[in-house]
């Protein structure tokens, strides 16, 4: 729960460890079983999943009942 931050309106998953193949499985797979979009960022000399402001309140619905309180922080409103 703690690999993500919020900027602004978008949501950043921290995926630096996998590789871009490996990432691009997880964009395809937010976006056919959640519906939910994201695209790579670039992140210093890695990349990371940002997620597409249309699809934060996917996102929000998606995680809210697995979301520990002390974490609700990390999703902008």
């Amino acid at each position: 729960m703690d690999d993500g931050a919020k900027s602004y309106r978008a949501a950043y998953l921290n995926t630096q460890a996998y590789d871009e193949v490996s990432q691009g499985r997880l964009i395809e797979a937010l976006a056919t079983q959640h519906s939910i979009h994201a695209s790579l960022n670039r992140d210093k000399h890695y990349w990371r999943l940002r997620i597409a402001v249309g699809s934060m309140d996917r996102l929000r619905t998606v995680i809210q009942p697995y979301l520990l309180p002390m974490f609700a922080y990390k999703l902008p409103l």
